[in-house]
């Protein structure tokens, strides 16, 4: 499942500042033409590509992992980093839709 979050002006969405931004959180970051794929702890896949002035974000989540606030915490560090939103802004931006 996909996923569409809002970035905010100023901010640089070509996929080379997306990965750079994400070897912050992983080490195994890949860069294809269409998309960014990196692995968190607890989500085996993570692909970031660009819809229009959007980022989608398309996540496989590891069943066998179990400490799931660490994964919330991680996720919510990368979206925020590559977005300029921080998760209580993109609660309220999704609410208002």
């Amino acid at each position: 499942m996909a996923r569409d979050y809002p970035v905010k002006k100023g901010i640089d969405i070509s996929l080379e500042a997306i990965a750079t931004k994400c070897r912050e959180f992983s080490g195994d970051v890949k860069v294809s033409q269409k998309s960014v794929t990196l692995a968190i702890p607890g989500i085996k896949r993570l692909e970031i590509s660009i819809n229009g002035k959007n980022l989608a974000i398309e996540t496989e989540n590891d069943t066998d992992f179990k400490d799931f606030a660490q994964t919330i915490k991680i996720y919510n560090n990368l979206v925020e980093s590559i977005t300029g939103y921080s998760s209580k802004e993109r609660k309220k931006k999704f609410g208002k839709i």
